[in-house]
């Protein structure tokens, strides 16, 4: 599978046809040039995307160039000069005037000679700072060596003023304290105070003074001992995070010390996608029957950059591999189809490919399906710490922000002390169908306008001008791949039949070609969409490819699942169970049994009279020879009505009837 952009560049292939994408129009239309024949042509995004998807377009070009640049330089760490003394603050602003004067005269620090001018030429004095300053005299002339060192640190530095500081002036002043205190001190600090006991302060002071003394015993030294600031002081030393892990735990440590300097890392959009399920706090009715058919599952797919939502799924599958994948595919696909005919005012904008995705920490996130979409789809992702919903907060927000735009009508209350919530099932009033309406329309014409209570920017906003500043996205050629690799898997046998699945067949010319090839029934892998059996995909033993075979009843198989084929199948057994069809045939069967019986006996014995009678086993055939009329053929005699059964025959047989003793049920 490959992927491509609607770029300038960009060729496909319609049969002989060759086109070239010229330039997209502001109410986004794609035209294209014939590059035989110059004939423009004019597609929208989502009929170029359906027609690739068919495979009726073959993109033959698509121009990929990289969006990315280079990370800014880190900002080094920059002190103030009223962290220092007055005279140190003043030996630095003299010497950035000389490095200023340097730079505004072309020089470079390697211009040894011309350096050497430019400070004579100022004569003893100090540079001016600004135009109309006081020029004053410089006390200590400083040579062009030392000039060159200065402009070497304030270079190599990134201009940070503080590197023209005297090196003096930031020296660490020696600790006063014996050097074999500090280390017992600190070995208790770190073995006896930060564990898992999580002893005081001044139990460890305790335990300091006790191995001071073993100490001095030991060597014959007098005892010494520390202060208790000295020992807040080298506890202090131990970063607070570190200290927190070591008394508390990694996890507490964790949650404690978490930060956020920008939020969420996403500099544009479709760099980060969020995903994550939940279950809506509705019931809906069926828009068919207006049976409860209880509380529906939703996926939402949304940008962190802006917050957009970019796509959802809603169904009753729960949260798994399948919804996740549909969610993702409507997230991908562009949106003209999904809005005809849907009352929306605004656009929805969001399609192509994310390059991240973050998920928790799901079943279905972790399976090598999910991971094998990612890959084909050549996105990367990230997983969510356990219990740490914060780190995709946009889309946990969404889901929280769902039941503002729920109707009441069915809503699921929270169980409270001495209440007893409604039953949703009674009071449900809105059809499936209006629910996924009602929340596309919110997704599209008021989330997108909900503005932003920090920043106060519209996701809408933000999104569309964040577009206008990149690369169109990248859209996939194909989604079988992702079809079949979340698709059922079954091992099922292929004939002369092709495959037969749940009283389903599917076969195919390129099917039967193959089991030429392989043998006359063999053993196959199939994958199957449990929501559309219309089609399967057997796997060819010889490649290990796959290969779509259709169903032979495509006007049954359209649009169906599985658990509608189910159903249809139930129910057809239920009606033959209650017209007591089962016990007819058993009925039909034993009388058509009985039927063949009595017909066979009353065929035997016919056919020994018939043979009898064809025979002329009489003593007149055997004694007159001569007598033409009984000895001719019998195919030669005259046609006469030979009665094929006697008058004795026809009379029934005598059958005694039992007598029955009549008895009363109590």
């Amino acid at each position: 599978m490959s992927t491509y952009s609607l770029t300038v560049g960009l060729i496909v292939r319609h049969g002989d046809r060759t086109w070239r994408l010229e330039r997209q129009l502001q109410d986004g239309l794609l035209v294209f040039i014939d590059q035989i024949t110059g004939t423009p042509h004019t597609l929208t995004p989502s009929a170029l995307q359906r027609s690739i998807l068919a495979k009726k377009y073959v993109v033959v070009h698509g121009d990929q160039i990289s969006a990315s640049s280079a990370p800014n330089s880190a900002v080094p760490l920059i002190k103030t000069l009223d962290d220092f003394a007055p005279h140190d603050a003043k030996e630095v602003q003299r010497r950035y005037r000389y490095v200023i004067h340097m730079k505004r005269m072309g020089l470079s620090r390697g211009m040894y000679g011309r350096i050497q001018d430019a400070v004579s030429d100022l004569k003893g004095l100090i540079p001016k700072g600004s135009a109309d300053a006081e020029q004053m005299l410089d006390p200590r002339v400083p040579s062009a060596w030392t000039v060159m060192q200065w402009m070497k640190r304030w270079e190599e530095s990134g201009g940070n003023i503080v590197s023209l500081l005297r090196r003096h002036s930031m020296r660490v002043t020696p600790k006063r304290l014996d050097s074999n205190v500090l280390r017992i001190a600190r070995d208790k600090v770190r073995t006896f105070y930060c564990t898992q006991a999580r002893p005081t302060a001044a139990a460890t002071h305790v335990q300091i003074d006790a191995a001071l003394a073993r100490e001095a015993a030991k060597n014959g030294t007098p005892v010494m001992s520390i202060s208790a600031s000295t020992l807040r002081r080298l506890i202090d030393e131990v970063p607070p995070y570190e200290r927190d892990v070591s008394r508390f735990g990694r996890a507490y440590a964790r949650n404690e010390w978490r930060y956020s300097l920008k939020g969420i890392d996403a500099r544009r959009p479709m760099q980060r996608y969020e995903i994550d399920h939940t279950v809506l706090d509705i019931v809906v009715i069926s828009d068919i029957s207006g049976m409860p058919l209880g509380r529906p599952t939703i996926t939402v797919l949304i940008d962190a950059f802006s917050g957009y939502v970019a796509g959802f799924f809603i169904s009753f599958w729960g949260t798994g591999l399948a919804s996740s994948l549909a969610a993702l595919k409507v997230a991908i696909s562009p949106k003209d189809e999904y809005c005809q005919g849907q009352n929306l005012e605004q656009k929805w904008l969001p399609y192509g490919i994310p390059s991240l995705m973050v998920v928790d920490n799901g079943l279905e996130f972790h399976s090598p399906q999910f991971l094998a979409i990612a890959q084909h789809l050549n996105t990367d992702l990230r997983f969510c710490a356990v219990r740490q919903p914060w780190l995709k907060p946009f889309v946990e927000r969404a889901l929280g922000a769902l039941c503002a735009y729920l109707p009441s009508q069915g809503r699921v209350e929270k169980r409270l002390d001495n209440y007893l919530p409604a039953n949703p099932d009674k009071s449900a009033a809105i059809t499936f169908s209006a629910l996924c309406s009602g929340l596309q329309k919110a997704f599209v014409d008021i989330h997108p306008f909900e503005p932003n209570e920090r920043k106060l920017w519209l996701p809408f906003d933000r999104f569309s001008e964040g577009m206008e500043k990149q690369l169109p996205p990248n859209l996939p050629t194909s989604t079988s791949e992702l079809d079949i690799i979340v698709a059922v898997s079954k091992s099922l046998t292929v004939g002369n039949e092709g495959v037969v699945m749940n009283y389903l067949r599917f076969n195919s010319i390129e099917l039967q070609q193959i089991r030429r090839h392989v043998g006359l029934t063999f053993k196959a892998n199939i994958k199957f969409n449990p929501e559309d059996l219309n089609m399967i995909h057997v796997q060819d033993p010889r490649s290990n490819g796959w290969l779509p075979v259709p169903s032979c009843q495509p006007e049954y198989t359209a649009d169906l699942s599985l658990v509608q084929h189910k159903a249809i199948r139930a129910q057809l057994k239920g009606d033959l169970t209650r017209r007591q069809i089962p016990e007819y045939l058993m009925r039909t069967k034993a009388e058509l049994a009985d039927t063949w019986n009595s017909q066979a006996v009353i065929g035997k014995r016919l056919k020994g009279n018939q043979l009898r009678a064809m025979a002329g086993l009489t003593s007149s055939h055997v004694l007159l020879p001569n007598r033409q009329c009984d000895t001719a053929p019998l195919e030669r005699r005259p046609a006469e009505s030979v009665p094929l059964l006697t008058d004795d025959e026809l009379v029934p047989l005598s059958t005694s009837i039992p007598d029955f003793e009549a008895f009363a049920m109590l």
